[in-house]
Order: structure tokens, then sequence, then C-alpha cells
């Protein structure tokens, strides 16, 4: 039961720490991007399709629906907690 309890605890900092998670949350809080602009920040598809999903589902991004000329487009953005979480992720890499 302990152990349950921790790895819940510690959920949203596992996540982040999987590859790309942080560079796309980043990304994403500095202006709203489709799933394609998001291929310099997770090259692979499929890994970049799992962090947005894990990114929305912890709440740290949403999806947005843009107009662009005359077609709409989805784009990530940061939510507010997206916004702190990096903001604590910062001030974490800043110690090191």
């Amino acid at each position: 039961m302990m152990a349950t309890h921790s790895a819940a605890k510690w959920k949203l900092v596992y996540m982040l720490a999987q590859t790309y998670a942080l560079d796309m949350l980043e990304a994403v809080s500095k202006k709203p991007m489709r799933f394609t602009d998001l291929e310099s920040h997770s090259p692979n598809e499929r890994t970049r399709s799992q962090r947005l999903k894990d990114l929305e589902d912890a709440g740290l991004i949403t999806t947005i629906s843009l107009k662009i000329n005359k077609r709409y487009f989805v784009h990530y953005t940061a939510t507010n907690k997206g916004r702190q979480v990096l903001q604590k992720a910062r001030e974490l890499a800043d110690m090191a």
C-alpha cells in the first residue's frame, strides 16, 4: 500500500522525466504549436503522440483550434498548471 501511494505521489515527476516531455512542454508554453511543429522537439511520431497524451492527461497542456487562412488546425498550448510546473522544473535545473 505504501509503494502505491509513493508511486502516485511521484507520477507527475516520472512523466516529466520521460524523454522529450519537458522539451515539448517548454515549446508549447512559448506559443501554440501543431503536432508537426513539435517534430524538432520529439522526432519520433509515436513518442511525440504519447508525450502529448501524457501532458494533456496531467492537465499541463490543452488543445485549441486555430484558424489559419480558411482552415482550422489543432494546436497544443500550455495550461496555467503547465507553466507553473515548467517554472518549478527550471528552478530545479538552475540548482544543478
